[in-house]
């Protein structure tokens, strides 16, 4: 029987401590071949380098890394990499910190998952936690390993959605389906000068201020347990529109201009 091909990403880069230890959890279940970017591309979200050539080289057996971004990574390894073989699953990850509530909207580890699905692919992002100023990686690898192999095994529902997974440190008290938590994004700005007398800007530390609603990502990460979401591609406000589609008797005709 063909070995399966799992493809593994993110985007803190090729040579992150999370991702060698996402590869080495996998390699049990198939082929893991590893496309990554060169650099660390933290909060990139889902950019496609369409005016930039992308260069792909070898860092390992079944390693690559590209100057692009997680989505990108995604697109060589499909033409390039496996020269127009589809992988049987896509896991994004380990991300060195936790992709909670809208977090998703900015992270790369997410992206790529996105464009894995996108590109019709079962797709995971695994993100983990923090204690001690040490991640735990080792809980979010076995966490991965479980979840790549009921994917693996033909789970049609879990083939239906991108998997959002947020790992805790410590000991893990089980396994939860969640939604996305609401918060509000507080950066900061932070002006500096250059030699020459120019300004220029740094986006200083950012402090989400969660929500804390109850079936949560957050609290759910929160109390000790492994929170997992099901996302979508598809991003239209099927309610709002249902209630438009009601007020214009159905044909969607906006009066007034």
């Amino acid at each position: 029987m063909k070995q399966p091909i799992i493809l593994i990403s993110n985007d803190d880069g090729y040579f992150a401590e999370g991702h060698s230890a996402l590869r080495d959890a996998l390699k049990p279940l198939g082929r893991v071949i590893s496309v990554a970017p060169d650099r660390d591309c933290s909060g990139i979200s889902h950019k496609l380098s369409i005016h930039t050539p992308l260069r792909l080289r070898e860092v390992g057996t079944d390693s690559y890394a590209i100057n692009g971004s997680p989505a990108d990574c995604v697109h060589l390894a499909i033409h390039a990499v496996l020269e127009e073989e589809k992988p049987d699953i896509l896991i994004s990850g380990i991300n060195h910190g936790l992709n909670l509530g809208e977090d998703v909207a900015y992270s790369g580890t997410v992206a790529a998952a996105f464009e894995g699905f996108a590109q019709g692919i079962p797709s995971i992002a695994v993100s983990a936690g923090r204690a001690q100023g040490k991640y735990h990686f080792e809980s979010a690898a076995q966490v991965a390993f479980k979840l790549t192999n009921r994917l693996l095994s033909g789970d049609e529902l879990m083939r239906q959605a991108v998997w959002n997974v947020n790992v805790p440190p410590g000991d893990l008290r089980g396994v939860r389906f969640a939604r996305l938590d609401n918060r509000s994004f507080k950066s900061s700005v932070v002006k500096r000068t250059d030699p020459r007398g120019h300004d220029y800007y740094w986006l200083g530390p950012y402090y989400p201020e969660f929500k804390r609603g109850e079936q949560t990502d957050y609290a759910t990460y929160q109390s000790g347990f492994v929170s997992v979401t099901p996302l979508k591609v598809e991003m239209t406000h099927e309610q709002v529109l249902t209630a438009l589609l009601k007020d214009t008797s159905g044909h969607g005709l906006l009066t007034g201009f």
